[in-house]
């Protein structure tokens, strides 16, 4: 088994939006996605597949709506594998304004 990889970021909402990018020179499988807030938000946080593609083939993996919350957790329920060319995405709203986001992203290589 080959050891995990994490990527790390970090975003203050009060001075914009979160937009993580994660890619490699390589394959490579998303196991988890975790983020944590600096205080309970009310914003909206997405894990997007960019495909290399183009935008015809971008899939949102998740989408959910933190309503006073501080900790968001996505684990693909299947296999999710990238190649090379493409990238996860991490966003989050700052429409609140405020707090300060910590993302972790946890993938291996496929």
């Amino acid at each position: 088994m080959k050891p995990p990889i994490a990527v790390f970021g970090s975003q203050d909402l009060s001075s914009g939006a979160l937009s993580l990018e994660v890619d490699f020179d390589y394959p490579i499988r998303l196991c988890q996605v975790l983020l944590h807030a600096s205080t309970n938000i009310s914003e909206t946080v997405q894990v997007k597949y960019d495909s290399g593609q183009g935008t015809n083939y971008d899939v949102i993996l998740d989408s959910t709506d933190l309503s006073s919350e501080s900790n968001y957790v996505f684990r693909p329920t299947g296999m999710c594998i990238i190649d090379r060319n493409d990238k996860f995405v991490i966003t989050c709203t700052n429409s609140g304004g405020s707090g300060t986001v910590y993302v972790t992203v946890i993938c291996v290589p496929a």
